[in-house]
């Protein structure tokens, strides 16, 4: 279940045939990682400023609005409802924009809500300018919850097409410094899977 503030913009951007997904610590239990998160945060896929402007006027008719001036090579802008806000991302991450193949790999997380695939999504965290330890500690566990499900192929085409290979395995020390056995274990498959 998702709130009506967020159920309303999900619904607006789908009736305007505009992609959207949810994406930040709101998407973790899309990939099997719980972490609470007060932020809202939607990414859509607008081709023009028209577009955007269309949709920016269907959430005012909603009681839904922004006091910025959105345009489309903006990262992102802020929308205000009756006790909520959400940010709208225009690309995925401030570091990349929308692709075919992105939207191609989209997934239906449940009733409306979207999501990117699981590779994207690590994108996402990886590439970040401001990216933090809780990014961080978000694609380690995803590594983990998903060892089994990843598309490493794709993962690495991704990385590559991002230029943050390095940022990646150096993520990926982080799995050096545990010491339980057992997460030893899964770490040492998920390094195996990457450099296979």
């Amino acid at each position: 279940m998702i709130s009506d503030f967020l159920q309303i913009i999900i619904d607006t951007a789908s009736h305007l045939k505009i992609t959207s997904v949810i994406i930040g610590g709101l998407a973790l239990p899309a990939y099997k990682v719980a972490r609470t998160t007060l932020d809202i945060d939607i990414c859509i896929n607008i081709k023009s400023q028209e577009k955007l402007n269309l949709f920016i006027k269907s959430l005012n008719e909603k009681d839904i609005s922004t006091i910025q001036n959105p345009k489309l090579d903006q990262d992102l802008f802020t929308v205000f409802g009756k006790n909520n806000e959400a940010e709208i991302w225009l690309k995925p991450c401030d570091a990349f924009n929308w692709d075919e193949q992105m939207v191609a790999k989209i997934q239906l997380f449940f009733e409306s809500v979207k999501v990117l695939a699981v590779e994207d999504y690590l994108l996402t965290k990886i590439a970040r300018a401001d990216r933090s330890s809780t990014d961080i500690s978000d694609v380690l566990q995803i590594l983990i919850a998903n060892k089994d499900r990843l598309d490493w192929k794709y993962l690495q085409f991704r990385l590559k097409w991002a230029n943050i290979e390095n940022d990646f395995k150096e993520i990926l020390k982080g799995f050096e410094l545990d010491f339980d056995n057992h997460i030893r274990d899964i770490s040492k498959e998920i390094l195996d899977k990457f450099n296979n």
